[in-house]
């Protein structure tokens, strides 16, 4: 990458969906020669897709997250195979670190399949493929906060990241006036169709695409009449109501990214409040996700070797105790939403035991 590269990647990130033109006027350069780098940073897989992060509260769907700990390696690679057949799947990484070796989990689903989620973890467990379930309170009772990376704090010439992380922490260490990380209360649902849970398929893959191109990739006329007016419609309706932001996915190893470290820690509320409260309010360079849980926080981020110690020596500092884990970022996968968990007929998300049970558990267990 060149400096203008980078420059325009920077400012992809800010703006994930900035059409060409925009892009072009802000860095300066023709919109040909935009589109032409955007083409290069994709093939060169720089930047892989900017797929949408929602609100599923919004549509009717929780996320479950559970640390599942396993006996083997073949073990492991059956439990992948179930969250590849399961619908609601979100997420899956393989983690290791202390007593556990598995994976992490997170489904994507209406509140009444968690129960088939956990029927499955059991069942696996009584045939010794997992050894131990840990599941955490989900996203819907317990506010989350996720930093963006920043990219102006990576230095091209020097290729490192540059961040005083004992600066930062020091310049806002005083208590927040107001705590807003407890419990959360419900979200009303809005109305929603098949074809609205269609887009939001292809729009959780990668929503840096025509219209056009979505429409295509359901096997549907774009030329179809009125077909690309309804799809604008109810892309700005879907942006405006369950959308919560656009997340630019980039090969952090051009960034020298190669640690994902999750850290589980018990510690007073009021410390838990103010780191919250600071990666929320200030300039933390790397992405990462907290929240809360009962008598602690779950903290997990993409960091430089440098920098990962910098992150332990924090944590202990403010923890009563924690663990420190680590996730395989290449073999973690994500999960569109999938639009085939949604009954037409009933106009509501499918919650069937042999939907949510039966037929993911035949992947692993004949």
């Amino acid at each position: 990458m060149n400096r203008n590269q980078l420059k325009l990647l920077f400012k992809l990130q800010e703006s994930p969906v900035a059409p060409v033109a925009q892009l072009a006027r802000e860095i300066g350069v023709s919109a040909p020669t935009v589109r032409s780098w955007l083409d290069e940073l994709r093939e060169n897989q720089v930047f892989v897709s900017v797929p949408a992060d929602l609100h599923e509260e919004k549509i009717g769907l929780e996320i479950h997250s559970f640390l599942v700990s396993v006996r083997s390696y073949d073990a492991v690679t059956k439990l992948e195979a179930f969250c590849d057949a399961h619908p609601y799947t979100s997420y899956r990484g393989r983690i290791f670190g202390g007593r556990h070796q598995g994976l992490f989990l997170q489904f994507r689903e209406p509140s009444d399949a968690k129960e088939y989620v956990l029927d499955a973890l059991l069942t696996m467990k009584e045939k010794g493929i997992v050894s131990k379930i840990r599941e955490f309170p989900n996203l819907s009772s317990w506010k989350s906060i996720n930093t963006r990376p920043k990219l102006h704090a990576w230095n091209p010439s020097q290729m490192v990241w540059e961040f005083d992380w004992e600066q930062w922490w020091n310049n806002i260490r005083k208590e927040p006036d107001h705590h807003d990380y407890e419990s959360r209360g419900a979200v009303q649902a809005i109305p929603i169709d098949g074809f609205d849970v269609q887009l939001l398929q292809e729009i959780t893959k990668d929503a840096r695409r025509k219209n056009t191109d979505i429409i295509r990739a359901l096997g549907r006329d774009p030329y179809e009449k009125g077909l690309q007016q309804d799809v604008s419609r109810r892309i700005r309706r879907l942006e405006k109501e369950v959308v919560k932001s656009y997340r630019l996915f980039i090969n952090w190893t051009y960034f020298d990214v190669y640690n994902t470290p999750m850290v589980i820690a018990k510690a007073d509320k009021d410390q838990v409040e103010i780191l919250m409260y600071h990666l929320e309010n200030s300039v933390f360079p790397f992405g990462s996700n907290i929240r809360r849980i009962e008598g602690g926080f779950i903290w997990s981020a993409r960091l430089p070797s440098a920098h990962l110690s910098e992150m332990v020596k924090l944590v202990w500092e403010i923890a009563d105790s924690f663990e420190l884990l680590m996730i395989d970022y290449k073999q973690s996968q994500m999960y569109a939403l999938w639009a085939e968990a949604w009954n037409e007929t009933s106009q509501s998300w499918r919650i069937g035991k042999d939907f949510c049970l039966n037929s993911p558990l035949e992947s692993v267990i004949s």
